[in-house]
């Protein structure tokens, strides 16, 4: 059996986080799966978001509404956020983006905050740090006396192809997908050790996403049940929020056809419906593993046994 766990609130702080000080080996990478929800406010789904886990190494993609609560309910682990990624400026994505950064400077190490994600994203930091700006002259000036280099957003707009990489530990490789016309709009491949955690974004079903996605460990991907595809052809029909989003069948064909061993859905639309129709829709396109994410989820790559 796979294994993948809902994990209750505090718990994952002594699963994931707790060993980071301890001599071990490389760990294993790892997802938490901290939103799973869509732009509808939900008391059981938070906005789009995910934590990739490697070693001592926190890895954020997307920072939708409720995320730092959910990061919360892991350990407070605001000291070991290494860098963010967006993958891509509509709201539901970077509604908490504002209070991730500031949990990391007024609880973190006192470094910059490392965000990358597509042109404009510099634009974003520049209005978080004008919304803040009253906020952190009195911690940074008057009162904590807070780093000032923690207060700072070092901004990478990044294009396809590697964004970030230790040698050895962990590379982190951006690639587009097609969210027209939301552009560019990017997914983010995570490869540590002989592992691979892929998230997809908000995407139609594409090529390049298959191609950054093959022989993947975990595909996280975006899914909706209960409408029809949208058209191929121009002007034959309205423009619906399912243009640019792609079907729980659809996501299992692009697991399916990427060769990946597990298949995470998130993003899931609408809020009525059930996991098992997902599952259902999901598994028309996909043989493995398939799992609906609920926030809080931690998913590990199998073990050579497939297990």
């Amino acid at each position: 059996m796979h294994r993948y766990k809902h994990i209750a609130a505090g718990i994952l702080f002594f699963l994931v986080l707790l060993p980071f000080g301890r001599t071990q080996q490389p760990s294993k990478i790892k997802l938490i799966l901290l939103g799973t929800g869509y732009p509808y406010p939900s008391a059981e789904r938070a906005g789009p978001s995910c934590a990739v886990v490697v070693g001592k190494r926190i890895f954020v993609v997307d920072a939708g509404r409720g995320s730092v609560m959910r990061l919360a309910a892991t350990g407070n682990p605001w000291k070991s956020i290494d860098a963010v990624f967006v993958t891509h400026l509509h709201s539901d994505h970077i509604d908490g983006l504002p209070d991730l950064f500031h949990c990391t400077w007024e609880f973190g190490n006192g470094m910059p905050f490392e965000l990358y994600g597509p042109k404009g994203t510099q634009e974003v930091a520049n209005g978080i740090l004008q919304f803040y700006g009253p906020d952190i002259h009195i911690r940074r000036d008057l009162t904590e006396k807070l780093s000032p280099e923690g207060a700072r957003i070092k901004v990478h707009e990044i294009q396809e192809g590697v964004v970030y990489d230790i040698p050895g530990e962990v590379r982190v490789t951006a690639f587009q997908v097609n969210h027209d016309p939301v552009t560019p709009s990017f997914g983010y491949r995570f490869d540590a050790g002989q592992h691979s955690i892929v998230i997809s974004g908000d995407t139609r079903p594409n090529p390049n996403l298959i191609r950054f996605a093959t022989d993947a460990d975990i595909l996280v991907h975006e899914a909706y049940v209960g409408a029809s595809p949208p058209s191929d052809t121009e002007g034959t029909k309205q423009w619906t929020v399912y243009a640019y989003h792609s079907s729980a069948k659809e996501a299992g064909e692009v697991a399916q056809k990427a060769k990946a061993r597990i298949l995470v859905l998130t993003h899931l639309m609408p809020a009525n419906a059930t996991e098992q129709d997902f599952l259902d829709e999901a598994r028309k396109g996909f043989s493995g593993k398939i799992i609906v994410g609920r926030d809080l989820m931690l998913v590990e790559p199998p073990d050579a046994s497939g297990k």
